[in-house]
């Protein structure tokens, strides 16, 4: 780096003396020219497997190909029986809903359509193989202006505004769970009167704030807090009865789409595959054995968490299993994280393979356990107490310490490039740049994972490549792949679905946490 003098400004103190400066060179120069090396290798992208075993890196292009990998026949479609929850207006709009996104919906010539292509529309007619049912006796209508409504609409807060409508809507879900014929998940259609019970949103003037266009986002809304506590209690309203999603109104949520038509139509449709019980794709070369577990906490009061586990099977499928209660002041010194006492550790765990066996019929030979945050000597001694048996386990810390890494020039990162740390410690990038999409996966900063510890017999390679296969196990989701693995991805909208609960008893489907 080069030092040069150059004069100050006049009209300053000093003026005459002269000043030192540094005259740098591009960044990317710099790296180019870097004598400092590390190794790193690329990890492949995992393939897919749908309709008639044909192989696809993406969901969505192998969706449209060659159609989910549940519809075993083309002369055989699978049917999904859809009921509806709303109010009479809702219950229309979301059956029109349902129509539109029976058709084919065109991407708009503004938009990637590499990122986000067209819809081909779940019908029988095209790739998808599905047929959406819908029956007069699925719909349960709700009335805004009955006696239990009227009496919380006006100086009651929130909390017990919602209680009202998810006590209303759960009874209606919960009655048609027990028809002859029920359902196999239920639209929960939230309209404007509905968001204006809530305190959200207000009436407006233009005519189309309640289009079908405008409640296609069936998840959008997710990230608003509001609505993610009303989300939470709902979900455990109807668990044990059926699943549910909730179809917002723009108008009700006071947001506007953020979203093209044809990619929230993509997110719906998942939403309705997944819950209806046709699988969309599974992973290629997948173990029934191996058996993935994320460990997190939910708050379950002002000095007390429950722990809970979340169990992944390479097939796609996941169970939901409650742990035990533990004593946690955050003010008090030294416990900063909860963290499980030895047989707490055990138990936990030894649920989770009971789960896990019971489920799948085959005992694990591989188990790699996720967390967060780091474990105690006596949790790590609880953990591996339970996986004595496994003959392979990996017990793991997940998490993202503000490293960055940047190519040489203008190269970009590539999604599954991995730097290992020792055989044990690395960096996994499960963000970047994707050669399939010509284009960012991930946010604008591409941050890695870090795998922090890795106690057990599971290398780096393997932790790493898990990772990646863990990123494309979201069945729920449309999207190339997820940012984080799937064992800790979802671990705060089921903590807040499990503290909603309360005494309630769990479910370890799934279903009805997502």
């Amino acid at each position: 780096m080069k030092k040069v003098s150059v004069p100050r400004p006049l009209g300053i103190s000093g003026a005459t003396n002269t000043r030192r400066v540094f005259s740098t060179v591009p960044l990317e120069i710099d790296l180019a020219r870097s004598s400092d090396h590390f190794q790193c290798f690329h990890l492949q992208e995992p393939d897919l497997i749908f309709g008639g075993g044909h192989r696809c890196v993406d969901p969505r292009t192998g969706l449209a190909a060659y159609g989910p990998y549940g519809v075993t026949s083309p002369e055989v479609p699978a049917q999904i029986r859809v009921g509806i929850v709303g109010t009479s207006e809702g219950i229309d709009r979301t059956i029109k809903l349902l129509q539109e996104i029976s058709q084919r919906i065109e991407q708009g010539p503004d938009v990637d359509c590499v990122l986000h292509p067209s819809f081909p529309g779940l019908n029988i007619q095209g790739s998808l193989n599905v047929q959406l049912l819908t029956e007069t006796e699925w719909h349960r209508p709700l009335s805004l202006h009955s006696t239990d409504f009227d009496s919380v609409r006006k100086g009651y807060d929130f909390s017990i505004r919602c209680r009202v409508l998810q006590q209303a809507i759960g009874e209606e879900v919960r009655v048609l769970s027990e028809l002859e014929n029920p359902p196999q998940l239920v639209l929960c259609a939230l309209s404007e009167p509905m968001g204006r019970l809530l305190g959200r949103g207000a009436a407006s003037d233009d005519a189309d704030v309640a289009s079908t266009e405008k409640m296609l986002s069936s998840g959008a809304r997710k990230s608003d807090g509001l609505f993610r506590e009303f989300r939470a209690g709902l979900k455990a309203e109807c668990m044990g009865s059926l699943a549910t999603e909730i179809i917002w109104d723009h108008a009700s949520s006071g947001t506007g789409a953020t979203q093209d038509r044809a990619t929230r139509a993509w997110d719906l449709s998942l939403t309705l595959l997944h819950n209806g019980g046709v699988v969309p794709w599974r992973l290629a070369n997948a173990a029934e054995d191996a058996c993935f577990v994320g460990i997190s906490f939910h708050h379950a009061s002002s000095h007390a968490v429950r722990s809970f586990a979340h169990v992944v099977t390479e097939l796609g499928d996941s169970y939901i299993v409650d742990g035990d209660l533990v004593e946690w002041d955050q003010c008090k010194k030294g416990e900063v994280v909860p963290q499980l006492e030895k047989e707490q550790a055990r138990r936990l765990m030894s649920r989770a393979l009971s789960v896990f066996a019971e489920e799948t019929g085959v005992s694990p030979r591989k188990v790699t356990v996720h967390k967060r945050t780091p474990y105690s000597d006596m949790e790590r001694k609880g953990f591996e107490n339970a996986l004595n048996k496994i003959p392979e386990y990996g017990l793991m810390t997940i998490s993202r310490q503000g490293i960055f890494c940047m190519r040489p020039g203008r190269k970009p990162i590539l999604r599954g490039t991995a730097i290992p740390f020792d055989e044990k410690l690395g960096l996994v990038f499960t963000s970047g740049y994707v050669p399939f999409l010509r284009g960012y996966f991930g946010g604008s900063t591409r941050q890695p994972l870090e795998i922090m510890e890795n106690w057990g017999a599971l290398s780096f390679q393997q932790a790493a490549s898990d990772l990646m296969s863990l990123t494309k196990l979201n069945l729920n989701s449309s999207d190339f792949c997820a940012d984080l693995p799937l064992t800790l991805a979802r671990c705060e909208e089921i903590g807040e679905i499990l503290r909603a609960l309360g005494k309630k008893e769990p479910s370890i489907d799934d279903r009805y946490y997502v």
